[in-house]
């Protein structure tokens, strides 16, 4: 009977040492104190959270964010210290701790959802420390799955390890996934790839999705002159295609390769063996921009080559302002050679560095570009006229190798890589430099900009307008240019890694300096950088990504390393930004390419760590990595950019076309996030002196019925009393974004608690109809003699409907309709609901500053189909051949259960007399 006794205060001992382990880990305690008071409760502790991370995907190691608040909310400093990859030992000093304080963890991870638990802190018996205890296990997002899984799909069918090279081309990134982007899926991919696929080796592409696309994958592997590819269609896990990329003959194209591949399919085969064929990772980026390698790409990025060559860059204005350009362009949209100038020259229409629309009625073409060089002493410039000419190009391609180009799929591939060998070694071959005026005056650069000063239209810009330029009677210098030479260097791919890496260790010596100890994967710490787009001595500084990535974890797809939109020429650096106690400390390190030192300078690389402790979206923060820098004037880009994916939905059928009227820094945001470009054919920037609030002119066309719709979009941009302004904007832009209907109640009362908003943006349509082929050919020609495209829709076109359209192409109707479309109604112009009949509209709620506040107003006209245009196809452009987070753990459930089974066996342990039962 003794025994018994003795197993049962063992029993009991082991439950109550049970109960107070659960209590120091209960995720699911709300309540207050614990009973049991420290002596000392009210002097300051150094209490201690033993912190646990585990992950969905065990292999992934990644130093994860924690953060710690008081039962307050405010925010708790500790000292971190590892104990091994998952474990953490948290100090800090508190005050009034007792036992059962509770606190508050939360943990962070690129790809996993952010987890909080609620930690109490106690002491063990006699000892004096209090001590609590967190297991984290976390849940990774879906689009971090899909990438994560999709990727080892595709490894198990390509075995990545073995292969000479592996490549993936993706439309994830700014395509949505559940209402959000999918940055998620790049993490996935790069992790999952374990180190075959990163953005150093450059083998990471994508395309410039928007938001509708589907979520595809392909990935591809090469050994010796062999491609084969996985494709895998919207996120799936079984590949719609796999097979060659590298012997695809006609049949095999026609029959499988492009039905199943989709839009895309050219853009996935050029790539893939343009990559086969050494084609430099920044032109490739460039080229999965554009959305394939074509002749026009490749002639585009030989007509940069020539003018670094011959016409080395100057500087508009002072070489420290935002605007300050080495180039501008003209020319026609509608030919790839556009999309590679504007993307390698960082020739941006936001920054008015390039301006087109359709002149190829005064003898221009969109095979031509106008490059307009400035020197800011002389206030004189030059103009250098350049083309590619097709049908010469496809001669010397049969001169040279007897074949001809466009035969289909498999004759289009070999020409492209002859394009690729004579982009690296003959660049002049393929491109004419046609024109050459000295003496540009300021007059003559307004007449074709708009204006020297980007910041001020002087007048309607004519463009390439080739009638104008020869009219001038300039004298042709095009024979007198002389080469620029220029040194090549000879670094290895591990000695650009190893700029990288010294830069990044730098950085930290630099922070420590400061007292700031830098972690690897700190969530806090954003790396800015000119490498992906600059060349030091002729090379490509991808490489210094994975530099950077192995000292401080930062990476694209974590929105911690991100690449700034440069000119090819400019000067490589790397802008270190962290978030500190409500600041941002810089410091900012250049990269000398004359000695090969880095050197810690005041300079910063870029102001886009102004907008960071605002928490931009993805999407937006890459948009304003394209214009290079953020200011007022980019920041209602986003806010049209929603309203335009809000009222004119799209399918897989249609697309848009942007026409830009008076020009400024949205329209870098707005295209960007579209997907239009001049290379395309679906961006044109006709920079007008007298558009004023009417920003632009949304086109969509669709392909199944061959119809478009055209309207107008008036502007008026949110006021604020006070506040950042990029703070501001980023919150109505989270609202808005979240809300079809920005007049709904929900969406107006959000904006309504907005402190600093007096009035919402305000955008309506002062002209929707659908088009004609002609008609539209005069909008995106400039109006012909109604003098530009506003004044032609609102005078010449009528008001239809689709239907009407349809009815009028079959020959069933004469042309013609209701009024024009500059004739508005009530519905088109403050018919909005709740808001009032203004366009800032009357005040919908208050908020904490005590302004009247008018919310966002949406004024739409009666809405119709919506759809695509692609612009007319270029012969070598398309083959001639005819999870949310977890629950917390339940341990007061299983203390329970603990509890009783002890006393259970106990119980047991009495009755029990030495027999069997």
């Amino acid at each position: 009977m003794r025994k018994q006794g003795v197993i049962l205060v063992i029993a009991t001992m082991m439950a109550l040492i049970l109960c107070g382990a659960v209590s120091a880990t209960d995720s699911s305690t709300t309540g207050g104190e614990g009973n049991l008071s420290d002596v000392n409760a009210s002097e300051p502790v150094d209490p201690i959270l033993w912190v646990d991370v585990g992950y969905e995907y065990a292999d992934d190691k990644i130093n994860p964010e924690i953060a710690v608040t008081d039962s307050n909310n405010n925010n708790v400093t500790f000292d971190k210290t590892k104990y091994s990859d998952t474990l953490y030992k948290l100090n800090f000093t508190y005050a009034n701790v007792t036992n059962g304080t509770l606190f508050n963890v939360i943990v962070r991870a690129p790809g996993y959802i952010a987890q909080t638990q609620q930690v109490a802190v106690n002491q063990a018996g006699t000892d004096p420390e209090f001590i609590g205890t967190a297991d984290f296990d976390m849940q990774a997002t879906d689009s971090y799955k899909i990438g994560r899984n999709v990727t080892a799909a595709a490894d198990n069918l390509l075995h990545f390890a073995t292969a000479d090279d592996v490549l993936c081309i993706t439309t994830a990134g700014l395509a949505y996934h559940n209402g959000t982007t999918t940055e998620d899926c790049l993490e996935g991919i790069l992790n999952g790839s374990h180190g075959e696929i990163s953005y150093g080796q450059g083998n990471l592409l994508t395309f410039q999705s928007i938001r509708t696309d589907p979520l595809d994958f392909c990935f591809i592997v090469r050994n010796g002159n062999e491609l084969t590819a996985a494709f895998f269609k919207n996120g799936t896990l079984t590949p719609a295609y796999f097979g060659t990329f590298s012997a695809i003959d006609q049949a095999l194209w026609e029959n499988t390769v492009s039905p199943t591949l989709g839009e895309h399919a050219f853009g996935y085969v050029s790539l893939a063996n343009a990559w086969k064929e050494g084609l430099s990772t920044d032109i490739l980026r460039q080229a999965a921009y554009h959305g394939h390698v074509c002749l026009g790409t490749i002639s585009g990025q030989a007509m940069v080559s020539l003018l670094l060559k011959y016409y080395p860059p100057g500087v508009y204005g002072n070489s420290g302002e935002l605007e300050a350009t080495s180039y501008r362009a003209i020319s026609v949209p509608g030919n790839s050679d556009d999309d590679a100038i504007i993307y390698s020259l960082d020739l941006t229409p936001g920054k008015r560095s390039w301006v087109g629309y359709e002149t190829s009625g005064s003898g221009a073409a969109d095979n031509m570009i106008g490059f307009i060089r400035w020197c800011d002493s002389t206030n004189t410039g030059t103009l250098i006229i350049m083309r590619f000419n097709e049908e010469a190009v496809l001669q010397l391609y049969k001169q040279q190798t007897g074949n001809n180009a466009y035969t289909g799929i498999a004759g289009e591939l070999a020409f492209n890589a002859w394009l690729v060998n004579k982009l690296e070694n003959d660049p002049d071959s393929l491109v004419e430099i046609m024109y050459v005026f000295e003496n540009i005056t300021p007059q003559i650069h307004n007449n074709l900009t708009g204006g020297v000063d980007s910041k001020n239209v002087v007048c309607d810009a004519l463009g390439l307008d080739m009638d104008y330029i020869l009219g001038l009677n300039l004298t042709n210098v095009a024979n007198q240019r002389v080469a620029t030479n220029y040194t090549t260097g000879n670094l290895t791919q591990d000695q650009i890694k190893q700029i990288g890496e010294d830069a990044a260790n730098m950085a930290i010596a630099l922070f420590a300096a400061d007292g700031i100890n830098l972690e690897k994967d700190d969530y806090n710490l954003t790396v800015f950088t000119s490498a992906g787009y600059v060349r030091v001595n002729g090379q490509v500084m991808d490489m210094t990504f994975d530099g950077i990535y192995n000292v401080l974890g930062s990476r694209l797809s974590r929105a911690t390393l991100l690449p700034v939109h440069n000119a090819r020429f400019n000067d490589l650096y790397f802008q270190f930004s962290l978030e500190y106690n409500g600041t941002v400390i810089t410091k900012t390190i250049w990269y000398n390419s004359t000695t090969g030192i880095l050197e810690a300078k005041d300079k910063a690389g870029c102001i886009i760590d102004q907008v960071i402790p605002y928490d931009p979206p993805y999407d937006v923060l890459m948009a304003w990595l394209w214009h290079n820098h953020v200011c007022g004037g980019s920041t209602t880009g986003y806010l049209i950019t929603d309203y335009v994916y809000d009222n004119f939905p799209i399918t897989a059928d249609e697309q848009y076309t942007y026409i830009s009227t008076n020009d400024i820094c949205r329209d870098d945001i707005l295209s960007y996030l579209l997907g239009v470009s001049a290379g395309d054919g679906t961006y044109y920037n006709q920079r007008m002196k007298s558009a004023g609030s009417e920003v632009g002119i949304i086109s969509v066309y669709d392909s199944k019925t061959n119809t478009r719709r055209v309207a107008i979009i008036n502007l008026v941009a949110p006021k604020f009393s006070d506040g950042n302004n990029y703070d501001n904007y980023i919150r109505v832009y989270k609202i808005l974004q979240k809300y079809d209907d920005w007049n709904s109640p929900e969406c107006q009362e959000e904006l309504a608690s907005i402190p600093n908003l007096i009035s919402g943006p305000s955008i309506s349509l002062t002209a929707d109809t659908f088009v004609t082929e002609e008609e539209w050919q005069m909008i995106i020609s400039g109006g012909g003699e109604y003098g530009d495209s506003l004044s032609y829709i609102h005078s010449a076109v009528p008001q239809r409907t689709q239907a009407e359209l349809i009815s009028l192409m079959r020959g069933s109707q004469t042309p013609g309709g209701s009024t024009p479309t500059g004739t508005n109604s009530g519905s088109l112009v403050g018919s909005t609901t709740g808001i009032g009949s203004s366009l800032l509209g009357s005040s919908n709620g208050s908020n904490t500053s005590g302004v009247n506040v008018s919310a966002a107003t949406v004024t739409n006209s009666t809405s119709g189909s919506v759809g695509a245009q692609p612009g007319e196809a270029k012969a070598y452009e398309v083959t001639q051949a005819g999870a949310q987070g977890s629950e917390g753990t339940p341990w007061g459930l299983y203390a329970v259960v603990g509890v009783i089974a002890v006393l259970a066996l106990g119980g047991v342990g009495f009755f029990y007399k030495g027999g069997k039962f």
